[in-house]
């Protein structure tokens, strides 16, 4: 024992003689390792050479090289150069906040405040979806943010959150040189980085929030015209906020409703004062959606996600909950806004000459809330403001009469730009379009809204979106869904008010419009679409195998969610090779395959000599019949938007 504390003790005595100097050896062999080369040039740039990724730096014949280990090099002018140093010249930009943003971010249902600590950001995230748009502040208004060397926009720029993912903060030009997971050396954006971790609660969550209604007396609901007074109580399952409350509630819905109280029914709620269930923007009016069509449970959360990815009006929450009636289970459903003139639907400023239209041939609106159309037939419902109400300015007299202007221009084949919101009318077309729905042929679910019937400058707006359980190749046979027309030419149907919608789509102005969201859709938000179909998924899986327990859909929809995906990826390829092959040309008047000022100076030169040769098939840009000055004016437009 004694022989042992002492060898201990000697031991002990001479670590701590040469322990400071291991210390300086370590100390330097950091130093060493973490040498860098700081150069500044003239303009202000700061380009970084860290010694590790350097092999040698030269200065001679007026020039400073750098050798890179995989032989690149970096040559520049000792004349352009400030200085060389062996320390930054500049204080790095830091991020001074973080935030997730409901107001940014579709299905985000909380603002997520992250917390900032040292280089680390934590943020704790209630939604659906892991695409995401982050509100940030840097210390410095000439700093930038960059993702991957990609810039980055506050409350603009959207990215996958999955992972963790480096933020660098620094200025603009200021580069550092960096060895890829290849093995090779290249620039990217020097500066501060922060790792940011977001924490999904609908990743530790086992079951959708369940949603118990409890009538007054246990009666049933059996009406969509009675109310019924009831306590309803929401558990956010740790994802949502929960509440308790008094509410009315009464069915809804045509094809889907039934008199049978043991049905999967569709319910409207109201609620006495504005509420925020789940964290949404305040309203009093909102709905169950049932989803009772065998297979359709996916189809209404993931034509809302394409609706609010292409930019429609008003584009609903889509909340998967488990209803409870009474104490008796019903099934999965959806839990969303009521369109209407309200805060959580249509926000309006001012609703006094407001109209909310719906084409829908179950024409189910009482007397006096109704009419047909003079062109096409169409069967419009007035869903606000309701008459009875007294609290309009408005008369059916007067919204059919301006509705009426509308359709008529459009069946006479005249310009209609001037009555009609050509951005919301393209949006709107483009999303039903794309998931194939055929409701708006019946028509069905159609809606369009006119913020002042009285004022012949406002225009018709369409949207919002609604019912998507008769789209993504659905043709009465659940088993359709997902797996028919990706390749339908949406308007070369022939049935219903195909008419009315082929007429529209033939106006070259709005053709335009509709392609150039395309391109910026195909580009930037179809992968988003296709991860949400997964993300959406995962999330209410448990409630899908409730509703499965329950006997009321038997779908495999782990099977359909790769099928929607393959569905959808298919689809979107098939519209936009259409509309481009249609719409790349239009304007190419010297035919060099490109569009670009050359054509402006080629149909101008046409217009002013017969003898120039132009490709007569692409200069009636403005597609008026002619081919005039207008066209000149139209391209001339086109370049500038594009």
């Amino acid at each position: 024992m004694k022989m042992k504390v002492n060898s201990f003790f000697i031991k002990s005595k001479f670590m701590l003689k040469v322990w400071p100097l291991v210390l300086i050896i370590i100390m330097m062999a950091i130093q060493v390792a973490e040498a860098t080369t700081y150069v500044t040039m003239n303009d202000g740039r700061l380009l970084v050479f860290p010694d590790d990724c350097i092999k040698s730096m030269t200065q001679e014949n007026g020039l400073i090289t750098f050798v890179a280990f995989d032989e690149s090099v970096y040559c520049y002018s000792i004349e352009d150069v400030s200085s060389i140093d062996e320390q930054a010249t500049k204080a790095l930009p830091t991020i001074t906040s973080f935030k997730i943003n409901n107001k940014y971010n579709h299905q985000v249902y909380t603002d997520a405040v992250g917390l900032i600590d040292g280089d680390s950001i934590f943020v704790n995230v209630a939604c659906i979806g892991k695409r995401l748009t982050a509100s940030f502040s840097l210390s410095d208004d000439n700093a930038q943010a960059t993702v991957n060397g990609i810039v980055q926009e506050s409350k603009v720029s959207r990215i996958r959150f999955d992972s963790d993912i480096v933020y660098t903060v620094g200025f603009e030009g200021d580069m550092i040189l960096k060895r890829n997971e290849l093995g090779n050396y290249s620039f990217i954006p020097y500066g501060h980085e922060y790792i940011v971790r977001v924490d999904f609660l609908t990743d530790h969550s086992t079951s959708v929030p369940r949603i118990d209604i409890n009538t007054v007396g246990g009666v049933n609901i059996s009406s969509k015209t009675e109310y019924v007074d009831a306590e309803i109580i929401i558990d956010g399952a740790g994802v949502f906020p929960s509440m308790t409350d008094s509410v009315q509630i009464r069915g809804r819905g045509n094809d889907t409703w039934s008199t049978d109280p043991n049905s999967k029914n569709p319910y409207r709620l109201k609620f006495a004062q504005k509420v925020k269930p789940f964290g949404l923007t305040k309203g009093k009016s909102w709905v169950l959606l049932c989803n009772k069509r065998k297979g359709s449970m996916l189809t209404n959360a993931i034509g809302m996600k394409a609706a609010n990815l292409m930019g429609t009006v008003a584009a609903n929450q889509i909340i998967p909950v488990d209803l409870y009636i009474n104490g008796t289970y019903k099934g999965s459903y959806n839990f969303t806004e009521k369109i209407g003139f309200a805060g959580n639907s249509i926000d309006l400023d001012d609703e006094t000459a407001a109209a909310l239209l719906e084409l829908d041939n179950h024409f189910d609106e009482i007397n006096g809330q109704k009419f047909w159309s003079t062109s096409y037939s169409l069967p419009v419902n007035i869903k606000e403001p309701e008459f009875s109400e007294g609290v309009t300015i408005l008369t059916l007299s007067a919204i059919k009469a301006r509705f009426n202007s509308f359709v008529n221009t459009i069946y006479r084949g005249e310009d209609f730009s001037d009555l009609v919101d050509i951005d919301y009318l393209a949006r709107y077309l483009m999303v039903n379009e794309y998931i194939a729905n055929l409701e708006l042929f019946h028509p069905r679910s159609t809606f369009c809204y006119n913020e002042n019937i009285l004022e012949d400058s406002c225009k018709f707006i369409f949207g919002p979106a609604w019912d998507f359980d008769w789209a993504f190749g659905y043709n009465g046979n659940s088993t359709h869904y997902f797996n028919r027309n990706s390749v339908l030419n949406y308007y070369s149907l022939t049935w219903g008010q195909y008419a009315l919608w082929n007429t529209v789509r033939a106006n070259r102005k709005l053709g335009r419009r509709i392609y150039e969201l395309w391109k910026e859709f195909y580009v930037n938000n179809l992968d988003e679409l296709c991860e949400f179909c997964s993300d959406y998924y995962n999330y209410a899986q448990p409630s899908f195998l409730n509703n499965k327990n329950a006997n009321l859909d038997a779908t495999d929809y782990a099977q359909q969610v790769t099928l929607a995906q393959s569905w959808l990826r298919q689809r979107a390829e098939f519209i936009f090779n259409s509309l481009k092959s249609e719409y790349e040309k239009l304007g190419d008047v010297n035919g060099d395959c490109s569009v670009n000022i050359a054509d402006v100076t080629s149909l101008i030169n046409y217009l002013l000599s017969d003898g120039v040769s132009i490709y007569i098939e692409n200069a009636d840009v403005d597609d008026n019949g002619e081919i005039n000055i207008g066209d000149v004016t139209t391209l001339i437009n086109l370049l500038l938007v594009d």
